[in-house]
């Protein structure tokens, strides 16, 4: 069961989706390391992150 959902949205208007083209997108978080990891790897992304974590269960 998915513990967090994590949004990241581009503070400068990039395609955070590479599907979608969506400057904004969510995922599900199941473990502790993984939202972790994605935090940090979210701080030196060169799109210049917004990340918001959302504690869902």
């Amino acid at each position: 069961m998915p513990i967090w959902e994590l949004t990241a949205t581009s503070r400068t208007g990039q395609p955070v989706n590479p599907i979608t083209g969506a400057a904004t997108d969510s995922i599900t978080v199941y473990s502790q390391a993984d939202l972790d990891r994605r935090i940090e790897v979210a701080r030196t992304d060169p799109r210049d992150l917004d990340v918001t974590v959302r504690r869902i269960s």
